[in-house]
């Protein structure tokens, strides 16, 4: 009889491990923390790519849908994002230029055309952390310079396939 030591997606995850990109997606301080996501949390992102690649794999950057409490921290879910940003002289607003930049997502990245809301069908581990400033284009050498803000709140969970997310 085989016996299997599953463990959960990440969990031993190191901060080191991570991409280049994905570690310098964060602020260093305050410093990113591994955080457990039960099967069943929502997450949210605007993107213009669908859940899954075709090599199979998903997005690792995702907001959560709810507010969570990790520590001394506090992460706002979409609901109260939305509230932080508000009409100036009776515009219609929109959610997606507020993102871009304080997710620090430049076009060439990512139109952000439309919000995708998902859940975890098994439970992952993620690191938890504050986007770091990134230049608004990568094409032009002078506009490199100019950044986008950043600021907000991000969870980076690297290796999800289908079998641990789904969309809704």
């Amino acid at each position: 009889m085989t016996t299997t030591n599953e463990t959960e997606l990440n969990q031993s995850l190191r901060f080191d491990q991570l991409s280049d990109s994905q570690q310098k997606s964060f602020w260093k301080q305050p410093t990113p923390v591994l955080v457990r996501l039960t099967a069943g949390f929502q997450l949210y992102k605007w993107t213009q790519y669908g859940l899954i690649s075709p090599r199979g794999s998903a997005s690792e950057y995702w907001a959560p849908w709810a507010p969570m409490v990790v520590g001394d921290i506090h992460v706002p879910g979409f609901t109260e994002l939305r509230t932080r940003y508000q009409n100036i002289n009776g515009g219609v607003g929109r959610p997606q230029e507020f993102m871009r930049a304080r997710s620090a997502v430049t076009q060439e990245w990512n139109t952000m055309s439309s919000l995708t809301k998902a859940e975890l069908s098994l439970p992952v581990w993620g690191f938890l952390g504050v986007c770091a400033p990134q230049p608004v284009t990568q094409s032009e050498e002078k506009s490199r310079k100019v950044l986008f803000i950043g600021g907000n709140y991000q969870l980076v969970i690297p290796n999800m396939t289908a079998k641990h997310i789904f969309k809704l």
